[in-house]
Parts: structure tokens; C-alpha cells; sequence
């Protein structure tokens, strides 16, 4: 596990671009209101939840924040993230943003289509590196129920909603993994998401 400490740095430093603030290098710890919505269980992934602290919270502007790290047998770990908010479109924030702030290089940014259980789905794709640790993660956002890849869309949905006077309520998904020559990140991240799209199919017809 140690030899993970630095993805672990930077599934937090996702969410709010300081190291400083984000993470004492502790091990995984009861986090926020939002672990009732991050399931620790997706599909044979099982999750640790990661702590979230009270500056993060500030920083964001919301405190349904949730973070976990997901392992599988002997392969390395993925960590989510996910940021949600209800009437408050400031919780949101360009993941790249913040990493270049936090002195990480973005090596690639793109959007990419894959298929997940049969859909076309597309997500932002990102590699970043420090201290010569690669790394790749994909994000969406969500608004009311529509997906995209990209933040002023989620932005403009949102906007558009309030101005109807509908309920805005969105999220940030961040999946990474640590990405080199022996395992295949990109494959990793893919089986994930197939597993975590069926998770939230289930969470949402919980109790309908």
C-alpha cells in the first residue's frame, strides 16, 4: 500500500488542487455524507472510503464529497471521486485545472468514446504525471440526468434549469488508475465503469 501514496495524492488533489490541503497521507477513513452514495461494493471491485477533509469541503462548497479507492485481486487500484451538489453550481470544477495547479503535467486531454454494457458512452480523458508516475483518468458530469464529457455543457444545463425554476442538482465522476508499461490502464478504467454503471442502475431502482 505504500508504494501507492502518490495516486493517492492525486485522486484528492482532483478535487480542490492543493496537496496541502488535501491530504496528510493517512490511511483510508470514514468520509463524508456522500459514502451513502458511493457504493463500496461495484461489481467484484471492493472499496476503502478515502477521507474527505472540512477544508476540502469549504473549498467545494459542498460536503456531499465522496472518495474511495477500489481494488481487485492484485490489480492495481482505481480511485474515485465524486462531487455532487444540489443548487450550487460552484461545487464543479475543470479536473485539470486543478491539476495543473498542484504542479502536475498534463501529458494528454481529449474526449474518447467507449462502450459501456452495449452504449456509446464518451468521457474526458486525461494523463497526468509527477515525479515521472504517469497516471490516467476519465471524468463526466451530470446534470439532472444528462451526461457529458464536458463542464460548460453541464454548466450551461444547469444554468438553464435555475432559470426555469426547475431543481439543479448535479455531479463530478472522476475514475483514475496508475497507468505504465506492465498493466493496461485503459482497460482497467473500462471494466470499472461497465461495473459502476450497473451499480448506479441498481442504487437508483433501490426502493422504486
Amino acid at each position: 500500500m505504500t508504494g501507492w501514496s502518490t495516486p493517492r495524492l492525486v485522486a484528492l488533489l482532483l478535487l480542490a488542487g492543493s496537496s496541502a490541503l488535501l491530504w496528510g497521507g493517512t490511511s483510508p477513513a470514514h468520509s463524508t455524507a456522500s459514502d451513502a452514495t458511493v457504493p463500496h461494493q461495484v461489481g467484484m471491485w471492493t472499496g476503502s472510503p478515502l477521507e474527505v477533509s472540512e477544508r476540502v469541503t469549504q473549498i467545494l462548497e459542498t460536503d456531499d464529497v465522496g472518495l474511495m479507492e477500489y481494488r481487485l485481486g492484485e490489480e492495481p487500484p482505481v480511485w474515485l471521486a465524486q462531487v455532487a451538489g444540489f443548487g450550487n453550481r460552484a461545487a464543479f470544477h475543470p479536473p485539470e485545472l486543478c491539476y495543473v495547479g498542484s504542479h502536475f503535467d498534463v501529458l494528454e486531454r481529449g474526449s474518447i468514446a467507449v462502450i459501456v454494457n452495449g452504449e456509446r458512452r464518451r468521457v474526458m480523458r486525461l494523463v497526468v504525471t509527477q515525479n515521472d508516475k504517469p497516471f490516467e483518468a476519465w471524468y463526466w458530469f451530470t446534470a439532472n440526468g444528462r451526461v457529458t464529457p464536458n463542464y460548460y455543457q453541464q454548466q450551461a444545463w444547469l444554468l438553464l434549469d435555475a432559470i426555469r425554476r426547475r431543481p439543479t442538482s448535479g455531479t463530478l465522476v472522476r475514475i483514475s488508475t496508475p497507468k505504465d508499461e506492465a498493466t493496461s490502464a485503459h482497460r482497467r478504467l473500462l471494466a470499472f465503469l461497465t461495473a459502476w454503471e450497473v451499480s448506479q442502475h441498481v442504487v437508483a431502482g433501490d426502493g422504486s
